[in-house]
């Protein structure tokens, strides 16, 4: 791929649990996440390390655990955009992108009552805008990237800034 070109990349359904309480945020999956066809395929990615260690559950070796892990916590994952043009794998080579019905979908999912944005960056381009949606019926959560390429964020201190998401 030359450095102006791009490509158009569709997202996942929302990765579903039974009642959920949380709806967890990224952008939308990266190109190995796509090949595999799975939320967070990438081992450089913390998520599922910070999230067996925020349940003290073991940690997920294939994706129907990481399924029971979410269905233990009450979290589907799902992405902010439905669709976008991207120059690369990485959130920063997004050129535009048509956003998933955030709002549509809570309502219909009237269990969740929080929203976890996956990265501070993201909270700036997304979640001030959903929270300003929902006002006080949801709260949303600014928080740090898992990704490996927000290295300066051990997996402890990425588990104690996402804590307060799990907390009632």
């Amino acid at each position: 791929m030359k450095k102006n070109d791009s490509t158009i990349v569709e997202g996942f359904p929302p990765l579903m649990c039974h009642e959920p309480r949380i709806l967890l945020l990224g952008t939308i999956p990266g190109k190995n996440s796509i090949s595999a066809n799975e939320y967070y395929y990438d081992n450089s990615n913390r998520m599922w390390k910070m999230l067996a260690e925020l349940s003290t559950q073991k940690l997920p070796t294939n994706y129907t655990e990481k399924k029971v892990l979410l269905e233990h916590l009450h979290v589907v994952l799902w992405d902010y955009y439905q669709f976008v043009k991207r120059t690369n794998s990485t959130d920063k080579g997004i050129l535009e992108g048509t956003p998933n019905d955030i709002v549509g979908f809570v309502r219909k999912n009237p269990t969740i009552t929080k929203i976890a944005i996956n990265g501070y960056g993201k909270y700036k381009e997304f979640g001030e805008k959903l929270q300003n949606q929902f006002g006080q019926s949801i709260k949303v959560f600014r928080l740090p990237e898992t990704s490996g390429l927000n290295a300066s964020w051990t997996l402890e201190k990425l588990c104690k800034e996402w804590s307060v998401v799990f907390e009632l």
